[in-house]
């Protein structure tokens, strides 16, 4: 797989997997099981190859059905990256 762009720094959708994978880890965690029924994701740097990112994800509401879930995506000094909306919905009730 590659994931340097042709700028040379890491993908876009590298990125929207980290997001996506903090998702499915947190929905896994709080003992549900579900699946992204929307997302969205805003860029705001790039990621330079060898960077740490980190996700960092926040509730925004969490019902019998649906799930809404912001992710922001950071780097070692805390510079916000991108930041993503989940609208999860979950398959086990």
């Amino acid at each position: 797989m590659r994931i340097k762009n042709i700028n040379g720094t890491v993908h876009g959708g590298i990125l929207f997997y980290v997001c996506d994978e903090a998702i499915g880890r947190y929905v896994k965690k709080i003992g549900r099981i579900g699946a992204a029924a929307d997302a969205n994701i805003h860029y705001y740097h790039p990621v330079r190859i060898g960077q740490t990112v980190t996700a960092v994800l926040q509730e925004r509401k969490v019902g019998k059905k649906l799930g809404i879930f912001l992710v922001e995506a950071r780097d070692e000094e805390g510079k916000l990256l991108a930041d993503s909306l989940f609208t999860v919905a979950f398959l086990d009730r």
